[in-house]
């Protein structure tokens, strides 16, 4: 059992919320590139529609990586590994997604 306050609890509440903010990122730019027509019309809505989930995903990395207290890691480890989450994440939903067209034949 984790001690409330300890390092350890500290650690992992700040690192299970900068996860959740890049999974919660792409998870938001794939409903955006899933529902194009709740666009705005003309350049805004294409701006959004091609800009929008690497924006997203951008701020949330970046968040995550600035996070105070994260530990003796570096910031490049710290962006290597929610970068690798990102990629993890996109996978899986577009897995979930394509599953269907791909017929479990994968590359």
């Amino acid at each position: 059992m984790l001690e409330r306050g300890s390092p350890l609890a500290v650690a992992i509440g700040r690192w299970g919320a900068a996860q959740s903010l890049v999974i919660a990122a792409v998870l938001a730019g794939r409903l955006l590139r899933a529902v194009p027509h709740l666009l705005p019309n003309r350049l805004p809505g294409l701006i959004l529609y091609e800009l929008g989930p690497g924006l997203i995903l951008a701020a949330a990395i970046g968040t995550a990586i600035t996070t105070r207290g994260s530990g003796s890691i570096g910031v490049f480890a710290r962006l290597a590994l929610f970068g690798l989450a990102a990629l993890v994440t996109g996978a899986i939903v577009l897995a979930v997604e394509f599953n269907d067209a791909l017929q479990g034949q994968w590359i």
